[in-house]
């Protein structure tokens, strides 16, 4: 049930008309129809929300410290245990707070998506952090391009205060073809997304926890969504041991699920069903090398059985089965080898080099 507006929020809605994104390059497929003139939309940011309480102050205050501001903050309480309000002290004031049973995050944006009043939700992670020009930038893009129904940004992907990568250097983003390259991968992420859009196609699907929203992403873009990408770092992605895409492994099942629901559900061309069948290929390849690696560098019992998954895997190079088999021989060796190369972002965001 959502809680009474707050006594002032993070801004009223904007009606002044854009100046061109000129700071930003935007990339977007090419304009279908005639596009008309039009005012900047409104903007509601949406957090999904259990047990945050050290962070969420830092994701709030990166969106009231915006160049433009956001219309509103709604952050759903996903049936956390601890106190929200007493967590936010007095950016209390700046928040719409809506409450319900735990059900995972996927139906904690759901609901700050129906309680949100904006054009577009716009999301952010309880623990992330908006750079000041995100929201401005979004903005930007919706009035140079009325037509994108999804607006992200680019990521800086930070772990122990140091930035390990930007998200559009490890995943280029697809200018066109957008309907294969999203069945590949998730090639944008916290993105605008016009809310009508979304709650047309159903939302986010609550049986999905670690890609839930990569399942939705693939639906609007399915039904015809366009979407359209800001150039620029906008989006610092904290990687913790904490977060729910912190290991690669269980993110690479759920991630085959994701594609078999697809391939059950939606009516693809041939071209499409043979992308997202080869995806399922490369992912469980994906998810055999990393829970090896991770069993190796952490020493675990199960080390010499997830080697020799990926010895007798398909599709890996020379020499990750050499390595794989010096693991299988002797797992302590292959630890004292590992422990330094296996680099904690390969392991919490899942990035590998296939031939290594």
């Amino acid at each position: 049930m959502p809680e009474p507006e707050p006594t002032s929020t993070a801004s009223t809605p904007s009606t002044a008309t854009a100046s061109p994104a000129g700071a930003s390059r935007l990339l977007a497929p090419a304009v279908r129809v005639p596009l008309a003139a039009r005012e900047r939309p409104t903007i509601s940011v949406i957090m999904p929300y259990y047990k945050g309480k050290d962070v969420v102050c830092a994701a709030v205050r990166s969106v009231l410290d915006q160049t433009l501001a956001a219309d509103e903050i709604v952050i759903c309480d996903d049936g956390s245990p601890d106190d929200l309000a007493a967590a936010l002290g007095d950016l209390r004031a700046h928040v719409r707070i809506v409450r319900q049973a735990n059900g995972g995050p996927a139906s904690a944006m759901n609901e700050a998506a129906r309680q949100a009043n904006g054009e577009y939700v716009l999301q952010l992670d309880q623990d992330d952090e908006f750079l000041p020009r995100r929201v401005e930038a979004v903005s930007d893009a919706i009035v140079a391009r009325p037509d994108l129904d999804v607006v992200a940004t680019d990521t800086l992907l930070e772990y122990e205060g140091s930035v390990v990568a930007r998200f559009l250097a490890e995943t280029p983003f697809a200018v066109a073809q957008q309907r294969e390259a999203i069945l590949q991968h998730a090639f944008f992420a916290w993105p605008a997304i016009r809310r009508t859009r979304l709650l047309d196609v159903g939302g986010y699907d609550a049986r999905f926890f670690h890609a839930y929203d990569w399942e939705a992403f693939i639906r609007l873009v399915l039904d015809g969504a366009v979407v359209g990408m800001v150039d620029e770092p906008l989006y610092r992605w904290h990687l913790s041991p904490g977060s729910i895409t912190s290991e690669g492994g269980a993110s690479a099942e759920e991630e085959i699920r994701v594609l078999q629901e697809t391939l059950k559900v939606q009516p693809l061309a041939p071209a499409e069903r043979a992308v997202a069948q080869a995806t399922i290929v490369s992912t469980r390849r994906r998810g055999l090398l990393l829970e090896a690696k991770a069993a190796v560098a952490d020493g675990r019992p199960d080390a010499r059985a997830r080697a020799l998954a990926v010895v007798k895997g398909d599709g890996f190079g020379a020499l990750t089965r050499l390595k794989a088999g010096i693991a299988v021989v002797s797992p302590r060796l292959a630890q004292r080898l590992t422990r330094d190369r296996y680099d904690e972002t390969e392991r919490r965001f899942g990035m590998y080099s296939g031939g290594s």
